[in-house]
């Protein structure tokens, strides 16, 4: 019996048994550590976005403020655009305080109420600055749009985008609707160019914290799905190995119990002992099947040795295999048409095995399973197993192929991924065509000449 010592993805044996260590994946081995577990920045490190963006708010505002100034603007104006500007800070820095992580990052659909209340005062304020030099005319309007987006950015589409979209609504209609004597004059053109280049330059600097903010959760992001899927990977192939360890652990007991059985029906009994020794025989057999489905799927895919192959004789060989299953099933095989290719026969035989095996599974007595080998045009041949059987619907068609997904009580849902694998490694492809009641037919194209499938993923997955 194996004793397993420990559920995680590092496994132990009873004494004597060595496995070896799960490997990682190659694509996640060089994964950078999960920022759920890497060390948490220096708070000094931290707190550098918002002072720098405290900093140059501040620059921007008294910038603004001097090139109003030096245009002439009555002081009332400046003393507006100033306002706004601690007005936005104080808000700023009341979200920060509330719930930092939702003042910077409104990735939520339910954004509260300080937080709209603070983007809203915001847009108002800088539209208002705008309207008092200028209104339309102004280039305040630029932090003002400049602001809108980037917001819209961060929080993405949600709830909170609503709320906006109106403090966005509400400040054009300031810059609208405001009366032309309090709009004041425009700025003459020196002032405005300048006036212009420090607004645009105030937009990159709030463009350029966001971004890097944007930049560094997308990369968090990136580094806990690969640990993630470094984690997962490690936990699967140490289930592999112990799915291994456990088939490889029952295959001689039941070679015993299976001598067992055989030399019993051998001896005279009684006809009851007799019928149970048969059960038990049957029972045997199939748990062998499972056992050697489950290891020849967990097992690397061996190498194809490819050489000329005449399908009609291999095809005839085949179904001889499977002759007395089909006549305890009262199915009728036939086998039709030739074609050479170059194909590993040992390989290709256990596909078609599997193939022919679940048809004959899918067909009622009294049913045929026919395959048939044919030639197409160009560089291909075919390979065609159809059944009068029950046929599947759309749903189950779908999932043919998935690992251990199977239809019958008894089966595995290992055959189909198996004969994939082969077809795959030898470049060709597997499809299905079904209905219900009117049978199921599989259709194998397999290349003329040799092609390896490096694809090793792709042949185990399907």
């Amino acid at each position: 019996m194996v004793r397993v010592l420990s559920a995680g993805p590092d496994l132990a044996f009873r004494s004597g048994d060595v496995v070896a260590p799960p490997r990682t994946h190659p694509l996640v081995a060089s994964a950078p550590p999960c920022p759920m577990t890497a060390a948490a920045p220096s708070r000094e490190r931290a707190d550098r976005w918002p002072r720098r963006e405290d900093l140059f708010a501040i620059a921007y505002y008294l910038a603004a403020a001097g090139v109003l100034a030096w245009a002439g603007y009555a002081p009332w104006r400046i003393g507006v655009v100033l306002a706004g500007g601690a007005v936005q800070q104080v808000g700023v820095r009341g979200c920060r305080r509330g719930d930092a992580s939702r003042c910077v990052n409104a990735t939520f659909d339910r954004i509260a109420l300080y937080v709209v209340l603070g983007q809203a005062s915001f847009f108002l304020t800088t539209a208002l600055a705008a309207a008092v030099t200028g209104g339309e005319q102004s280039p305040l309007i630029l932090p003002f749009l400049g602001s809108y987006f980037v917001a819209v950015s961060v929080v993405g589409d949600r709830v909170a985008t609503r709320g906006l979209l109106a403090a966005t609504a509400l400040g054009g209609a300031v810059l609208a609707l405001l009366p032309d004597a309090v709009a004041g004059p425009e700025l003459p053109a020196l002032q405005r160019g300048v006036l212009t280049v420090v607004s645009v330059l105030g937009v990159g600097a709030l463009l350029a914290p966001a971004h890097a903010e944007t930049r560094r959760k997308r990369d968090q992001v990136a580094r806990a799905r690969a640990e993630m899927v470094s984690d997962a990977l490690s936990r699967a192939q140490g289930l592999e190995q112990v799915g291994a360890k456990v088939a490889h652990e029952l295959k001689n007991p039941l070679t015993g119990v299976k001598a067992l059985v055989q030399l019993g029906l051998r001896s005279p009994a009684e006809a009851a002992s007799h019928e149970r020794l048969e059960v038990v025989d049957r029972e045997v057999t199939r748990m062998q099947e499972i056992i050697q489905n489950y290891l020849s799927f967990n097992r690397p895919l061996q190498s194809v040795n490819p050489r000329q192959v005449a399908l009609g004789p291999l095809v005839s060989d085949t179904l001889l295999v499977l002759s007395a299953r089909a006549d305890e099933a009262r199915v009728r095989l036939y086998a039709r048409g030739d074609a050479s290719l170059e194909a590993d026969p040992r390989r290709l035989k256990e596909a078609l095995l599997n193939l022919v095996a679940n048809a004959i599974e899918a067909t009622p007595a009294g049913g045929e399973v026919v395959v048939e080998a044919r030639e197409l045009s160009g560089d291909d041949i075919e390979l065609v197993v159809r059944d009068t059987g029950r046929g599947m619907p759309p749903e189950t068609l779908r999932r043919i192929g998935t690992p251990f997904f199977t239809t019958r009580d008894d089966g595995t849902g290992l055959g189909v991924v198996l004969a994939r694998a082969v077809i795959v490694q030898h470049g060709g492809t597997l499809r299905y065509e079904s209905e219900p009641g009117s049978g199921t037919k599989v259709l194998v194209t397999l290349p003329r000449a040799a092609k390896r499938s490096g694809d090793v993923a792709r042949a185990a997955g399907g």
